[in-house]
């Protein structure tokens, strides 16, 4: 009779074991899991400090580092590549430059005519203004821009070269002094946070996203990041021993390239090099998923091509940034319907005696202009250089893009702008 109870009693002594090992097994891990929230929050808070700060530091350098024109030297200018050259720009009595956020860009006021020096002063010809975007991370000792020189199309070959390019391929020389306006435009790489990133370029579109990946290794991040960038040959490759060298020295970043045109030299020995251009094809093959925010920049064959193939692969539009060359290499699909809704409105350039009726099919104002004859100042031609500000006598317009320069109070920028009816232009 006693040997069952034993037994039981036995049996029941190591369930009781059993179950208070259970309980201080979950004992422990509700306190590993309360830990880990509050280390979760600590984490987080943190995360949202540094976010904040970094919004509130890329406000102060999205304002204007200086009102106007400044005088800059050209400290050095040196050849990157075939037809690719880097100015670099520093202040004339060595002060310190203020700093600017890695996708943005500057612009120059380039004399016409002939000869080098004290350029900044030459007021014989009215100068050519161009935005060319800043090609190396913040430093208070120079600005490096880095210009491809635009020749004519092949299509093309009695049209006339790029004016901007080519004067500063042929004129300007170290120790030229140069009339600039500070940094500036909204191309911008948050510069904390953990989120992937795809930054893809094409040729000279190489020189926004290399500023953001040169700041980013120089603050330590460790963000993941995709370069994918076309080049036509090795020839035509800019900072491509940069390039190699940030790839080799930062496990966060992974870099292809795909070469339209190789020579032998560019032969694909691994997953890094490929041949062909680059595709939506190619973007799909080498990123994980469409869930990350893209920044893009090159010509207006790729920025066309890719946009909206991302946009159909699943990439929100608000997740896709893009710094385009010329006009209206992507029209977005707001801006369309801005341009078409204004369709029938009576537009007048008083000075210039021209008068017709908007359609809808032009992209802006300034394209609306130059159809009928009208002229306009430009410079740029997306918004970047302010250059085509003209003044609204009557009647309002909207921005079809976000510009990068400000219009004075009853002014519009042409190149970027569109009738909400009726307008009649000081031009």
């Amino acid at each position: 009779m006693h040997v069952p109870l034993l037994i039981v009693g036995g049996a029941l002594c190591a369930w009781v074991a059993v179950g208070a090992g259970w309980m201080a097994l979950d004992d422990r891990r509700r306190r590993r899991e309360r830990r880990d929230r509050a280390q979760a929050e600590r984490q987080a808070f943190c995360d949202r400090v540094q976010v904040v700060a970094a919004e509130a530091r890329a406000r102060r350098l999205k304002s204007l580092g200086w009102q106007g024109l400044r005088t800059l030297r050209v400290s050095a200018v040196v050849d990157e590549c075939r037809d690719v050259r880097s100015f670099y720009l520093a202040d004339p009595e060595g002060r310190p430059l203020p700093s600017y956020h890695p996708g943005q860009y500057l612009t120059l006021h380039l004399p016409q005519g002939e000869g080098g020096g004290d350029v900044s002063d030459d007021d014989s010809a009215k100068p050519v203004v161009r935005c060319y975007s800043l090609s190396d991370r913040p430093r208070e000792e120079f600005y490096r821009v880095s210009v491809k020189r635009c020749w004519p199309p092949r299509d093309e070959p009695n049209a006339p070269p790029g004016l901007g390019s080519t004067a500063l391929h042929t004129r300007i020389r170290e120790g030229d002094l140069l009339k600039v306006a500070a940094p500036r435009g909204d191309f911008l790489l948050p510069p904390v946070g953990q989120e992937p990133v795809a930054l893809l370029g094409a040729g000279i579109g190489v020189t926004p996203l290399l500023s953001m990946l040169l700041t980013q290794a120089h603050a330590g991040l460790e963000r993941p990041a995709h370069l994918l960038l076309g080049m036509r040959s090795g020839l035509e490759f800019p900072f491509r021993q940069e390039v190699d060298e940030l790839t080799a020295s930062h496990d966060w970043l992974s870099t292809t390239v795909c070469y339209s045109r190789p020579n032998e030299k560019d032969a694909p020995a691994d997953e890094r090099h490929r041949r062909g251009r680059l595709t939506i094809d190619v973007v799909k093959d080498v990123l994980p998923s469409p869930d990350l925010r893209f920044y893009l920049c090159g010509p207006p064959g790729m920025m066309q091509d890719l946009v909206p193939r991302l946009l159909d692969w699943g990439v929100p539009d608000d997740r896709i940034h893009f710094e385009a060359f010329g006009p209206a290499s992507v029209v977005r699909e707001s801006a369309t319907q801005a341009a078409k809704a204004a369709a029938g409105a009576k537009v007048k350039f008083v000075r210039s005696g021209v008068e017709a009726e908007w359609t809808g099919e032009e992209a802006s104002l300034l394209a609306f202009a130059e159809k009928y004859k009208a002229p306009l100042d430009a410079g740029c031609r997306v918004g970047n250089c302010g250059s085509c500000a003209v003044k609204v006598l009557q009647g309002e317009t909207a921005a079809i893009k976000s510009p990068g320069a400000q219009a004075a109070q009853g002014e519009c920028l042409a190149c970027v702008s569109v009738p909400q009816g009726d307008l009649v232009i000081d031009a």
